[in-house]
């Protein structure tokens, strides 16, 4: 039976008349194929061009699991910072300590939109124990990496943390004023001093 799906996908990817039947074909046929042989889709994330590892990285988020998180976590270490950033971002639906660590390492590495959607997922994690590591980027100079450290940290903060989203709400940077406007809203009362 699978040979018989796989077939009928393989020829909607090539030959169906819809640009959107083609789309969702090949990436079912991606999903497929990663279920049935992670070491092949591995290859794929080692040698293959960036669309093919692009879409290797969206299946994987797909397929998720143990599968998954493999074909993510080895995205993480591609030459391309597209592939890093997806996989980074698409990591945020297994906050496990072990995924939270790799990406965690990664932070020294990266830089730009890689190192705000690392940030992201941390955050996302709601893990108290990570708003150390996240505060250090609160003073960034990337101020797109600054914004995404600073919504990630309200999502961690405790009582004494707020201060210093509120100091960044007089930053010189639009973005990272944004942010801070943004990340406010994270606020409870819980948070208080007095709480």
């Amino acid at each position: 039976m699978i040979d018989r799906i796989e077939e009928t996908l393989r020829k909607m990817a090539q030959s169906d008349p819809s640009q959107p039947v083609r789309e969702a074909a090949s990436s079912s046929l991606d999903r497929l194929r990663a279920k049935r042989s992670v070491d092949s889709c591995l290859q794929v994330l080692r040698t293959g061009a960036l669309a093919e590892r692009m879409r290797i990285v969206h299946s994987a988020e797909d397929i998720g699991g143990r599968e998954g998180v493999t074909l993510l976590l080895a995205a993480l270490s591609d030459t391309e910072a597209e592939v890093r950033g997806a996989a980074a971002r698409a990591l945020a639906f297994s906050p496990t300590v072990p995924v939270l660590k790799a990406l965690a390492d990664r932070l020294q590495k990266e830089q730009g939109v890689v190192l705000g959607n690392i940030l992201e997922t941390l955050g996302k994690s709601r893990r108290k124990e990570l708003a150390p590591v996240i505060g250090r980027y609160l003073a960034h100079p990337d101020p797109f990496v600054c914004g995404k450290a600073v919504q990630a940290y309200a999502l961690l903060a405790e009582k004494e943390d707020w201060e210093k989203i509120l100091l960044l709400t007089g930053s010189e940077n639009e973005t990272v004023r944004a942010a801070a406007a943004a990340a406010l809203s994270e606020w409870s009362a819980a948070d208080s001093p007095g709480a």
